[in-house]
């Protein structure tokens, strides 16, 4: 188009200045020299702002599109759900130091040194679960107390052990309440949150540095 333009202003100023123009074909000419280069400069006005317009949206959608990683994690919700989980762990290191009680070797400590440790992680992972978590006794029964399951009884809710009869009702005596939750806030992950080497990380080695050594 701005080609077309341009030859057309040069074929109308060549004519009007260097050719044989009729008289009343002169006004015509005159407009047509002046409306030809304000065409090709709106034409190429036009181009430029398109251009500019054609680079923002480039430049947005670049900066918007994740990295590799963080998309493919996107994609697949069972990885975001092993990063919440994974967060969760390290939850529990941080508050309770639980993974620490649990893979360390306690062979080598006294009884008492095991007890004051387990208080510790006790306290810290009772908060860490009470963030994430709404938890309740699920038999509402007492330990020890004898207990009845009628027919039709959740059997999700109680696990049967001992000499069990091949028909309800069931009666026993409750060993362990259960526990249910009423809510579950496990930390949100996206896939923008793990995007290096540190997806499976549950706690960084920690390094105390030293100016003076």
């Amino acid at each position: 188009m701005a080609i077309t333009l341009t030859l057309l202003t040069i074929g109308v100023i060549s004519t009007l200045f260097y050719g044989s123009v009729p008289e009343n074909l002169v006004p015509q000419l005159e407009w047509a020299a002046l409306a030809l280069p304000l065409a090709l400069l709106l034409w190429q006005l036009i181009e430029l702002s398109r251009k500019a317009a054609k680079e923002k949206e480039e430049t947005e959608a670049l900066a918007d599109k994740p990295p590799p990683r963080a998309a493919a994690l996107q994609q697949d919700p069972r990885q975001l759900q092993d990063a919440a989980v994974l967060q969760f762990l390290a939850r529990l290191q941080e508050k309770g130091r639980l993974i620490d009680f649990v893979m360390d070797d306690m062979t080598p400590y006294a009884d008492e040194q095991v007890g004051a440790a387990a208080r510790i992680v006790h306290q810290g992972c009772q908060e860490v679960l009470s963030n994430f978590f709404r938890i309740e006794p699920l038999h509402d029964g007492a330990e020890e107390e004898e207990i009845t399951l009628a027919q039709g009884y959740d059997s999700a809710a109680y696990r049967l052990v001992g000499s069990v009869p091949e028909y309800p009702p069931y009666t026993g005596v409750l060993l362990h309440r259960g526990w249910v939750t009423h809510s579950i806030n496990l930390p949100q992950v996206s896939g923008a949150d793990l995007t290096g080497s540190d997806e499976h990380i549950i706690a960084p080695a920690e390094v105390e540095i030293d100016p003076s050594r």
